[in-house]
């Protein structure tokens, strides 16, 4: 028997930056702090996991399946907008790597739906998306299109390459910590998972981050858009998830 989860204090996520005094230093300290504020809400809500059915656990899982999807395409959007140069080419790397550098069966949407159906995620619930989550990221894309490479860059360059990867390696820790993951374990495809909570993906994050600060000494004036499409991330990514775990993760589904 698992014990019903300890009711967990809430996390405070800074969200405002003073956009009109911002130095790169200032802005890191905030982007920093911001991180580290994500990484404990994320883990708030990643202790669950363990402990649902293993039905809720699918449907957690399958939802995070979209924000793969519409990353890609906002990823391609965000480098029609940027100046050529060093960042530039590295998101353009990045892309490539994400659709599977010209071999489809590795793009990573399709190596994540090999791990859903490796957890028993049945095909016919591959686009069941919650409504208010379709919402957001099509709210992002409409976002990044209206708004300059700047925003798009704080939106979807550090908050897609950051905060996911803060948030899916606290996912993958607590994910295979349920007991039908210990069962299964070695059936489950993990690929997806190797790339993305391992060295590849922190690399990932470490060569944005010095891409974009090289973006920012060069173009100073980019700092307050970029704060304002950081803010807007990570609003976003913290909203995505609150409502699958409203949807799938509430009291009256975890195990006792």
């Amino acid at each position: 028997m698992q014990a019903s989860p300890e009711p967990m204090e809430a996390v405070a996520v800074p969200t405002t930056a003073p956009v009109h005094a911002l130095t790169v230093e200032s802005f890191w300290r905030f982007a920093d702090q911001a991180k580290e504020a994500t990484e404990a809400l994320a883990a708030q809500k990643m202790a669950l996991l363990p402990q649902l059915p293993v039905e809720a656990l699918r449907q957690i899982c399958t939802q995070y399946r979209f924000f793969t999807i519409d990353y890609i395409s906002d990823l391609a959007l965000l480098l029609a907008k940027l100046p050529f140069g060093g960042l530039r080419s590295l998101l353009g790397q990045i892309l490539a790597e994400e659709l599977g550098e010209g071999d489809a069966g590795k793009a990573h949407p399709v190596l994540y739906d090999r791990f859903l159906g490796s957890i028993g995620v049945a095909p016919d619930s591959l686009e069941r998306r919650l409504p208010a989550n379709r919402a957001i990221l099509s709210g992002l894309t409409d976002e990044l299109s209206a708004r300059g490479p700047a925003f798009g860059l704080g939106l979807r360059g550090m908050g897609g390459e950051c905060l996911c990867q803060t948030y899916l390696a606290v996912m993958f820790e607590h994910l295979q910590r349920h007991p039908y993951m210990r069962e299964h374990a070695d059936e489950i495809d993990w690929v997806f998972w190797t790339i993305h909570t391992g060295e590849e993906d922190i690399i990932h994050g470490e060569l944005t981050r010095q891409a974009i600060d090289d973006y920012v000494r060069e173009t100073p004036s980019a700092l307050p858009e970029l704060a304002r499409g950081y803010e807007r991330s990570i609003t976003a990514w913290n909203l995505f998830w609150q409502n699958i775990f409203d949807a799938y993760a509430q009291p009256s589904k975890v195990l006792s």
